[in-house]
C-alpha cells in the first residue's frame, strides 16, 4: 500500500480515518513521520486517527500545541507526538528530549522544518494541502 510517493484525496473525516488506519497498520517501531501543511490542514486530526488506530478507539489523544509533545503507550511501543509550531531554535527540540524518542519510539512530527536537519533521512513524510472545505490531498512521500 505504502510504497515511495503517493498521493491520496480525501473528501471527509471518514475518509481521513480510513487513511490513518491505512498508514497506521504499516508502522513500525522506529518510524518517523513528519506532517506539514498549513494551519487547519488537518495534521492533528491524522495524527490523532493514526494514535487511536495503534493505541486503541479508546484512547483520549491531546493536541500536543500548547504542550509541544504529548506521549501514547501501545502495546509494542510507544508514541512521541510532537508539535514543533512555536519552537524557534533547535536547542528547544534537544530540550523535548527529542534524542530518546528517535530512539527506536514511533514519532510524529507536526511543523518538522525546525527539526529537519537532525531526523533520519528515511522518515515518512505527509504533506497535507487544503482543497476546500472539507477536501484534502495527502502526499505521503516514502
Amino acid at each position: 500500500m505504502l510504497d515511495k510517493t503517493q498521493e491520496f484525496i480525501v473528501a471527509n473525516e471518514q475518509e481521513s480515518r480510513d487513511l490513518a488506519s491505512i498508514i497506521a497498520s504499516h508502522i513500525k517501531p522506529g518510524d518517523i513521520l513528519t506532517f506539514k501543511g498549513d494551519l487547519g490542514a488537518g495534521k492533528t486530526f491524522l495524527c490523532r486517527e493514526i494514535i487511536k488506530a495503534l493505541c486503541g478507539q479508546e484512547t483520549k489523544v491531546v493536541s500536543p500545541t500548547f504542550n509541544l509533545l504529548q506521549t501514547y503507550e501501545c502495546p509494542k511501543y510507544s508514541i512521541y507526538h510532537f508539535d514543533l509550531y512555536r519552537l524557534k531554535h533547535i536547542s528547544e527540540i534537544y530540550e523535548l528530549g527529542i534524542e530518546e524518542a528517535l530512539a527506536g519510539h514511533v514519532c510524529l512530527i507536526e511543523w518538522p522544518e525546525l527539526a529537519d536537519p537532525i531526523l533520519p533521512k528515511d522518515k515518512i513524510q505527509l504533506e497535507i494541502s487544503i482543497i476546500d472545505y472539507s477536501k484534502r490531498k495527502i502526499l505521503i512521500k516514502i
